[in-house]
């Protein structure tokens, strides 16, 4: 993905559709700052509601499309914007530090092409090359359990949805 471009998808606060073709998805939102490597995206689901905060690498990104009149409708629905907090994106890894220090949690997702696994919770021990995440179980099973996972199989990391933040709420 070209800087020069997102940046000035930035500096304009447009309203963008990013495309994932590797997990098959496209997230609605506003890039809030990228580095050589990743993008920090404000995101909404196509209701206007806020999805929190969404760290992709810039590799992952197939395309971004803005101007089109399904975004511009959800972008009205969204009525005030959440502010984003500033993540450190210096790797992805850091990303997720800083996202679960804001937060008090994260959701990690691992995989890609269609296979992607999703895994809520905190980070219990953190090291180099692995953490040991303390997961959130779903809300019908309400258990926690804990699962070591190596930084080097996480694809994204976010906070602030609505459903990973109602889970932390019933935890906590």
């Amino acid at each position: 993905m070209q800087t020069s471009h997102i940046q000035k998808l930035i500096d304009d606060a447009q309203f963008v559709d990013l495309f994932d073709d590797n997990a098959e998805e496209s997230f609605y939102g506003y890039i809030i700052q990228q580095s050589e490597e990743l993008i920090q995206l404000e995101a909404y689901d196509c209701e206007g509601r806020s999805e929190g905060t969404i760290i992709l690498d810039k590799e992952d990104v197939s395309r971004i499309r803005w101007g089109h009149n399904e975004a511009t409708l959800t972008e009205q629905l969204i009525g005030q914007r959440v502010d984003s907090p500033s993540i450190d994106l210096q790797s992805l890894c850091q990303a997720a530090r800083s996202i679960s220090q804001h937060y008090g949690y994260l959701c990690l997702t691992l995989g890609s092409y269609g296979t992607d696994k999703m895994y809520i919770g905190q980070i219990h021990e953190d090291e180099e090359e692995s953490l040991i995440m303390h997961e959130y179980g779903t809300r019908a099973r309400h258990e926690r359990s804990f699962l070591l996972l190596c930084w080097g199989d996480v694809t994204r990391v976010q906070a602030g949805g609505i459903y990973e933040h109602n889970l932390h709420q019933l935890y906590h």
